[in-house]
């Protein structure tokens, strides 16, 4: 006994010692020979040809060489020289086109740390402000797959884009505007691929072109640099993160591990301790009304969807303090819209508020001396102005303390911040870069969350996760609407078309069909990333019963996908919205969707697969044990899933969890609901049936 009780108290020591061994046997090695470079380490091998200017990195445990493509633009790129070894990389210097006759020279590392697959990337110039262009970088590295996608979280929670289409949907766009600052190519059947994070994504360009490869053509991501101010200004940074196995959720699991680092997984566990209404969200409806009759109706609407079963409920807009009092005590979670980005002229005498301020002193100054437009009605007839963001934070220090000491609202929701693009402002007043115009969105959600207030925006954006509660846009994709969404215009039918204000005309339905509510297209990626961290639904003109009209199809589909992802659905209390025009229909999505979302609300997301050919029929998992399979397919799909059998017609589903029992499946024929969570039981089935 003496010596075993020896033995345990070396026990941490010896675990100690052998972890320290195992460390130090990892180790990343730099070999020159026959005029090329490799970088290894256990996962990786990475070989660079000086001379003919290529990378090609093998992925040891899939076995797969990515290569570069077959043909280069060598007036974009040059070879590679005075190349140099340090430690775990090399370092070069090579010409990225010119300017004016002289060489872009960059000064590039790439390193492969010992431990992990990541091939990591820097480019800087020995004299920044030397440099006077917008570069494009080193060349894509190629999956030369017929099942090779591109993944993507393009203004939206996700997308796969095959890599053989042509024209290719997503070829040019900021990377700034990507909801995460990464890009994946993964091969669908095989599930290799690579995450390539832009770590210095204010100020890049994502260009997805195609390139020749073995024969043929596929799209691969390529990064711009843009001048920040004029130069180059800092280092910029390049991760490529490979994958052997897992697809586009391994590469989402992979960036989620990166976010962690950078302190952007900031979970509801801990969102909640600091403001306990943040619950309030978890199994609420988004729902908004009619501005110019909210206030005469709010109350009458609670208390009505109350009484109907509506529990939770997150309601936008103003009445009177007292009614907002019996609003906040029916559970409910009270929010009003605001935007500090555009602006009117302020009157004499006024002060700045959300929509007005001093033009043109406060209005964002462009390179050019012009002021920044922004918002344009729809009718063309006013034009805002872009209020510059280094005067974001003083404005709404005026206006939400004043709103607040007179109605108690819980919530604020904060249009705009980060839905825009990053831009700079030349105004020697008040100048900005783009990383600037970052933080102050940060600064101005953050002193929002600071009051107390729980906290939404439109469309989500990596930097903003750890100040927002909740998002409303990531469902939808906005790029193809067929409709003015932004303007709250609905379609009378699919085949109606729009004009919009900046010229052009809005994509067509079926762009929408495939593209923006395609269940063989859209992923989740940024629910696998941020599911427990911020809750995210529809865009306002694109809410769950926004087509009630043009296509009522919509939105037992759209329902169905909150269901899968386990998110929050939007809902219109308006003269237009289901409340009024189609009342079962709102509170049928409030029941299939919010006792889902309840359960699983604070849940990380751990997986989502096509589990049919078609992609028809999908299924995610949550970190609490629950699961969910949902039939997008016109055909019914038998379902297996906690040791039950279920039938599930289109649109239908089932989901189990140690919280919730709920499917939507056939019974003799017939569709029949059963939601089981905790005490709350609801099923349409005939009464002899149940």
């Amino acid at each position: 006994m003496k010596n075993l009780s020896l033995l345990l108290s070396f026990l941490p020591l010896l675990l100690a010692l052998a972890a320290a061994s195992g460390s130090a046997g990892a180790q990343t090695r730099v070999k020159q020979a026959q005029g090329s470079w490799t970088i290894e380490n256990r996962l990786l091998r990475v070989t660079v040809q000086p001379e003919e200017a290529r990378i090609s990195v093998l992925d040891r445990a899939s076995g797969y060489l990515w290569r570069q493509p077959d043909r280069f633009d060598w007036s974009r790129s040059s070879a590679f020289r005075s190349v140099q070894p340090m430690p775990e990389g090399i370092a070069f210097e090579a010409d990225f086109g010119q300017t004016d006759g002289k060489p872009n020279t960059l000064r590039v590392t790439l390193t492969v740390p010992a431990q992990g697959s990541d091939l990591r990337i820097e480019a800087d110039a020995r004299d920044r402000e030397a440099l006077k262009a917008d570069l494009f970088f080193l060349q894509p590295l190629m999956l030369d797959s017929p099942q090779g996608v591109l993944v993507v979280a393009d203004y939206c929670n996700g997308h796969l884009y095959p890599l053989t289409m042509k024209p290719f949907p997503l070829e040019w766009t900021n990377a700034d505007r990507l909801n995460m600052p990464w890009v994946g190519v993964c091969d669908l059947q095989r599930g290799m691929g690579y995450a390539l994070i832009i770590e210095t994504s204010d100020d890049a360009v994502l260009r997805c072109g195609s390139h020749a490869m073995a024969g043929a053509e596929y799209a691969a991501p390529q990064i711009q640099w843009l001048r920040s101010k004029g130069s180059l200004r800092y280092p910029r940074r390049l991760i490529y993160r490979f994958a052997s196995k897992g697809g586009y959720v391994a590469l989402a699991k992979s960036y989620r591990a990166y976010a962690r680092q950078q302190g952007l997984i900031v979970p509801f566990t801990e969102k909640v301790k600091t403001n306990p209404n943040i619950r309030r969200l978890f199994g609420a409806p988004d729902v908004w009304g009619d501005p110019n009759a909210w206030g005469a109706t709010s109350l009458k609407f609670a208390r009505e969807a109350k009484a109907a079963g509506v529990e939770k409920m997150l309601i936008h807009g103003r009445t009177t303090p007292e009614e907002m009092k019996e609003i906040n005590a029916l559970g409910y979670l009270t929010s009003e819209y605001d935007n500090y980005t555009d602006i009117q002229p302020l009157e004499p005498g006024k002060e700045p508020d959300s929509t007005h301020d001093l033009l043109p002193d406060r209005a964002v100054l462009n390179a050019d001396g012009q002021r920044m437009k922004a918002w344009l009605t729809f009718d063309k007839k006013i034009q805002f102005m872009k209020r510059c963001p280094s005067f974001w934070v003083p404005t709404a220090k005026i206006v939400i303390p004043g709103v607040l000491k007179t109605h108690p609202y819980l919530g604020r929701f904060i249009d705009v911040t980060t839905a825009e693009s990053l831009y700079e402002c030349y105004d020697p007043a008040h100048p900005l870069t783009r990383s600037d115009k970052r933080q102050r969105g940060a600064e101005l959600l953050g002193y929002v969350r600071s009051l107390g207030l729980t906290v939404g925006g439109e469309h989500g954006i990596w930097w903003a996760v750890p100040h927002l509660d909740y998002i409303e846009g990531m469902m939808s994709a906005n790029p193809y609407f067929s409709w003015p969404a932004g303007h709250l215009i609905r379609p009378e039918s699919k085949e109606q078309t729009f004009d919009s204000p900046w010229g052009g005309k809005y994509p067509t339905w079926d762009r929408y069909a495939k593209w923006g509510i395609g269940h063989e297209t859209r992923v989740p990626l940024w629910e696998l990333v941020f599911h427990d961290c911020v809750v995210s639904t529809w865009y306002w003109g694109d809410s769950n019963d926004w087509l009630l009209k043009a296509a009522p199809e919509i939105t037992p589909k759209k329902d169905a996908f909150n269901i899968l992802y386990g998110t929050m659905p939007m809902m219109w209390a308006d003269r237009e919205g289901s409340w009024h025009k189609a009342r079962e229909q709102f509170l049928r999505t409030y029941r299939n969707v919010c006792k889902l979302h309840e359960a699983v609300a604070m849940a990380e997301m751990l997986s989502h697969e096509f589990v049919t050919p078609d992609r028809a029929v999908q299924r995610t998992r949550f970190s609490d044990g629950t699961t969910v399979i949902v039939n997008f397919g016109e055909q019914p799909y038998a379902a297996k899933l906690g040791g039950k059998s279920y039938l599930l017609p289109h649109n239908g589903f089932a989901a189990k969890g140690p919280k919730i029992e709920q499917s939507l499946s056939l019974v003799n024929g017939k569709p029949v609901t059963v939601i089981r969570a905790g005490s709350y039981f609801y099923t349409d089935a005939p009464a002899k049936a149940r």
